[in-house]
């Protein structure tokens, strides 16, 4: 089955976000942007609208159970083509879809990869494991005044099953990508802390960082991404964390002006600029 969405709307956001970036020229791939234009835009909201109602069919059902009690429940979809090691991306929902129905965290990050025209450009694995409770939980960091994230047992899990895939399917050990939005977004930054040696990059899209393994952060491509409007997972523990990490040079922090929580998918993942920057990167 073939994904095509509607190559004038593709097109025009292309178009758009590409207006955008240029009207702020700072922008670099490592470093801090901070991004003034907004998004408001019939054609954007129809790209958004197509992507969410993709054909889930494309993505196979699974289920694993690691070393904990807990299975989780996945799915995987697989480029057309495997005939040469290819890149895994790996996508963590937000707390919505937390469950075990194996269709809610097939939402608008995960499609995105699915489709033809990111899939011709970018061919990979997809795998989005649904989390039945929460893979990420907040704490307040007393030291730093910002709230910080804690890695909960079923994301352990998670990593767990990517262990397994490694085994099966021809991965690119060197190119496997983390991404998330939300509690999926805090999600990437604890994977990244519990196993810094497995993952090329990550990009976090609205999350709650982790603090207290930063030092092993130093070699890992971060790309963080949220509004500072944002109440629900508040901008400034993404602030003070790229404060913390951008000693590496390896860290991206795209600040979004004037855009809260579930307003920041509209100029951050129309177009392939996700993909185009985690596939530039590889496992040192």
């Amino acid at each position: 089955m073939q994904i095509k969405l509607n190559h004038a709307v593709y097109a025009f956001t292309v178009f758009f976000l590409c207006g955008i970036l240029s009207c702020n020229k700072n922008i670099h791939t490592f470093g801090k942007t901070k991004i003034e234009k907004s998004i408001d835009s019939i054609y954007l909201k129809q790209r958004i609208a197509e992507i969410k109602s993709l054909n889930t069919d494309v993505f196979a059902k699974g289920s694993f159970k690691g070393a904990g009690d807990t299975p989780i429940v996945y799915r995987l979809l697989k480029p057309k083509s495997t005939n040469r090691k290819l890149p895994l991306v790996i996508v963590f929902h937000g707390s919505n879809a937390v469950g075990n129905d194996n269709t809610s965290q097939l939402g608008i990050l995960a499609k995105l990869f699915a489709t033809d025209e990111i899939q011709a450009k970018y061919p990979a694995f997809v795998l989005a494991p649904q989390f039945p409770s929460r893979s990420s939980n907040y704490i307040l960091d007393q030291k730093r005044n910002v709230l910080t994230s804690a890695p909960q047992p079923c994301l352990t899990t998670a990593l767990q099953l990517v262990d397994s895939l490694k085994n099966t399917l021809n991965i690119d050990e060197d190119r496997i990508y983390l991404i998330g939005f939300s509690m999926g977004a805090s999600s990437v930054i604890n994977a990244l802390s519990l196993k810094p040696n497995l993952f090329a990059a990550g990009i976090s899209i609205s999350g709650i960082p982790q603090f207290d393994k930063v030092k092993t952060l130093t070699s890992i491509p971060i790309w963080l991404i949220h509004g500072n409007m944002d109440t629900e997972n508040p901008f400034n523990s993404d602030e003070k964390f790229f404060e913390e990490v951008r000693y590496n040079n390896r860290t991206r922090f795209w600040e979004f002006d004037n855009l809260a929580h579930n307003d920041i998918f509209a100029p951050a993942i129309l177009t392939d600029e996700l993909p185009k920057w985690l596939f530039k990167n590889k496992r040192k």
